[in-house]
């Protein structure tokens, strides 16, 4: 192993150590970690022919683009002591990210699985002792990791949006109080339950808050969000405001599926108007658009000086009551349907839908102040008016 360079990444807080290494010391450091940290993207199974080629490029001793890691502890070395710093990485390495090379990472290893059972040893000593170049960030915290990655761009698949959006809120998926249970993607469970959800929409409605804002996070601001997200961190208050958050949706979506009391949008609804948004007050208020739309609406009344914080709205959903659950349903449904037959972008129009009716329902100057079926017939005419 030789150091080659060693550099300070001011912006992440992060030494960038490029070394060249042999493949086979590459290998032996990073084969425990490749697939067990949950920051990893998946593997990716296609274009087959690509990696083939780079499986020949490798026998040949092709140079390939560096690949980049993050240890996500810190170690002290001398510079250019290469064995000091070769035995601490050693010692570390169940630490080590794959920020950029995942994919080549997987051809090396399958290519010496195939060299192995293909007793090709002299092909597989030639490759183990090929040379590389591989960069690794040290003492790079989760925040660094995502920001690192994103701006790298990496690989031919990167990250999707869900993935980069659980990443980045990823401390928050154990704070769930009041046996709320929160479901990432990976998981592939779908969040059926009373007190059940979707991790990704319930980042997206606390995005709503922090931004004020109940359209979905684009890709272009994943970057600003970690900059909110760094700003909640030095305030120690990041997981607080989400824990009140999350539990001042529970409780607003409780109660409202509580008055419903379980009523269901007949057939007949369907076979007149189509298909509902949600036949009952549960598919209605747990879907994203309705989250984020009560996310932005609390964030815009606390601007508003409307109410002072969440424990506001617990208080006012308290005493909100429901007479005709029915007409309540049939009003939102309605209300969505004609969203869905006169808008461009159906769900911004359904989440600024939402927000209208959050507004109305929890601002004690609306004339629908605590009324369920007057603030989703207002909130419709106030989208009509900003979108005529």
């Amino acid at each position: 192993m030789k150091l080659s360079s060693d550099l300070y990444d001011s912006r992440i807080n992060a030494r960038n150590i490029l070394i060249e290494v042999s493949i086979g010391k590459y290998i032996e450091l990073i084969k425990d970690a490749v697939d067990k940290n949950i920051f990893q993207r998946k593997r990716v199974q296609s274009s087959k022919t690509v990696y083939a080629l780079l499986k020949e490029d490798l026998i040949k001793q092709c140079i390939i683009p560096p690949i980049v890691l993050a240890l996500t502890t810190k170690f002290d070395f001398e510079k250019d002591d290469a064995i000091s710093f070769q035995n601490k990485l050693t010692e570390e390495k169940d630490h080590l990210v794959i920020l950029d090379g995942l994919q080549r990472t997987h051809t090396m290893l399958d290519l010496v699985d195939e060299l192995m059972s293909a007793s090709e040893h002299e092909k597989l000593e030639r490759l183990m002792e090929s040379k590389i170049r591989v960069e690794i960030y040290i003492g790079l915290n989760r925040l660094g990791i995502l920001y690192r990655m994103l701006t790298l761009n990496t690989g031919q698949t990167p990250m999707s949006l869900r993935q980069q959006i659980e990443m980045l809120y990823l401390d928050y998926l154990e704070k769930s109080t009041n046996d709320i249970q929160l479901f990432r993607e990976v998981e592939e469970k779908r969040a059926k339950g009373n007190n059940q959800y979707s991790f990704k929409d319930v980042i997206e409605g606390f995005n709503s808050y922090l931004d004020r804002d109940e359209l979905p996070i684009e890709k272009s601001s994943i970057l600003e969000n970690i900059n909110s997200l760094e700003k909640l961190s030095k305030e120690n208050q990041g997981v607080e405001i989400f824990e009140k958050y999350l539990n001042s949706l529970h409780t607003v979506i409780s109660k409202i599926t509580s008055l419903c009391d379980g009523r269901e949008l007949g057939e007949d609804y369907s076979e007149t108007n189509g298909t509902p948004f949600g036949k009952t007050a549960t598919q209605v208020f747990k879907k994203s658009q309705s989250i984020s739309g009560f996310g932005a609406a609390v964030g815009k009344l606390i601007d508003f000086s409307a109410i002072s914080d969440f424990d506001d709205i617990n208080k006012i959903v308290n005493d909100i009551t429901l007479d005709d659950p029915e007409s309540f349903l049939e009003e939102v449904n309605n209300s969505l349907l004609w969203l869905k037959d006169n808008s461009k972008k159906i769900g911004n129009a359904q989440r600024s839908y939402f927000a209208y009716f959050f507004r109305d329902l929890f601002n004690k100057d609306s004339d629908t102040f605590k009324n369920l079926v007057a603030s989703s017939k207002s909130a419709l005419r106030k989208y009509k008016a900003q979108n005529s």
